[in-house]
């Protein structure tokens, strides 16, 4: 195992020390604040008033009074977007090293602006941590006797995405840009994505690139088996291709609706149009969770949408790109159940029958297969891993 992976399972179980102990940190301080709001006085709520999620079932995608209505903003507060990064990030920097303390009472001392002096560093670190992965990367490791400034960095004419990590003297693992000192320089290329796995010759022709580039600065690369990779690579873009799904909800209308109404709903259903001429419902976190366009494949634009009739659309959901799973999927069903009565359009799948809550319980019993697929391979739907794979 290289250094560059050694040092990424070294970071990981600081990661890990550093969850456990910021959450015990957390529940303190939060135990201290209900003690104190508990002292004061105030009147006895349990005295002034009259004295599901079952393994397997599945939820009814039903619009009642307990469903935020995708169409009134207030319910899009504090929706669609995860914080499981801000609890990993707030707690792994004791010391400048990365080491975890002897003792994980220390953190108690370190206040709340000491935390957030210390986060941008290991956001940087678990962020590089993602950009080179072993099981999706064939990885080229060049290292230099002395540190190396690099000029310019090099170039790899291939099909792929290629990213390169520099070991800096001073400062650690970055992601490498010209101009740096780098003591090591790790290379890698990706090895599948939605056009398909990288074939020998791609990759030969990589491996022949990142040595010429070694020996001009006086050393050599070093590569995993190729074979080996090549056979992972296939495997996994087979998996690949049985859960890469995307849900299309179409709405077909009674008579055509004019654009500016369109745009009018979207837009309050917390939607914003895009440069791919569809209108975007994004997480917190900026990534996409679902899609509405016009159902004929035409891109939506200002001018289209300013004076042209419109009797079709389409809500698109691509499944292993998003994050929140059946949640966001039901999110989708209700904001497309709204627009249909909002535009007296009906629910219709692709072979224009109408889409019956039948329909929606078969696609949801889907999705549960095609994630519980997912998860067991180790890759989470919307994770980084997820959204390079399936770019």
């Amino acid at each position: 195992m290289s250094d560059f992976q050694l040092g990424i399972l070294a970071l990981g179980a600081v990661v890990i020390g550093a969850v456990f102990g910021y959450n015990w940190f957390q529940e303190r301080r939060y135990r201290q604040q209900t003690k104190t709001a508990f002292e004061r006085e105030h009147p006895d709520v349990l005295l002034d008033v009259p004295g599901r999620d079952g393994k397997g079932e599945r939820l009814e995608p039903a619009l009642d009074d307990d469903m935020p209505n995708p169409l009134d903003p207030a319910s899009h507060e504090g929706s669609a977007g995860s914080t499981q990064a801000d609890t990993l990030i707030r707690y792994a920097q004791a010391n400048p090293a990365g080491e975890a303390p002897a003792d994980i009472s220390e953190m108690t001392e370190m206040s709340e602006d000491e935390l957030d002096q210390s986060l941008s560093s290991i956001e940087q670190q678990l962020l590089i941590a993602t950009l080179l992965d072993p099981m999706l990367d064939f990885i080229a490791e060049v290292r230099f006797e002395q540190p190396v400034t690099l000029p310019r960095l090099p170039s790899f004419a291939i099909d792929k995405r290629v990213e390169m990590l520099g070991n800096n003297p001073d400062s650690g693992w970055e992601r490498a840009r010209a101009n740096r000192s780098y003591s090591q320089l790790n290379i890698g290329v990706q090895m599948v994505d939605r056009r398909g796995p990288l074939n020998e010759s791609e990759l030969n022709a990589f491996c022949s690139q990142a040595q010429d580039f070694a020996e001009q600065h006086g050393s050599n690369a070093s590569f995993p088996q190729r074979q080996t990779r090549l056979t992972a690579a296939r495997e996994l873009d087979q998996f690949c291709a049985g859960v890469d799904v995307m849900i299309g909800l179409n709405l077909l209308a009674a008579a055509p609706f004019d654009g500016e109404r369109l745009r009018a709903l979207a837009e309050s259903a917390g939607m914003q149009l895009e440069a791919d001429g569809h209108f975007h419902y994004l997480s917190d976190s900026g990534n996409v969770l679902f899609m509405l366009g016009n159902a004929n494949g035409l891109p939506f634009s200002q001018d289209s949408l300013a004076h042209d009739d419109f009797s079709a659309l389409t809500l698109l959901f691509d499944v292993p790109r998003v994050a929140g799973g059946i949640s966001v999927f039901d999110r989708a069903v209700a904001l497309a159940r709204q627009l249909a009565g909002e535009l007296d359009a009906q629910l219709i799948d692709d072979n224009q029958r109408p889409l019956t809550e039948s329909g929606i319980n078969t696609i949801r019993h889907q999705l549960q297969q095609l994630y519980s697929r997912m998860d067991d391979r180790g890759i989470a739907p919307g994770s980084v891993a997820a959204l390079r794979l399936f770019a």
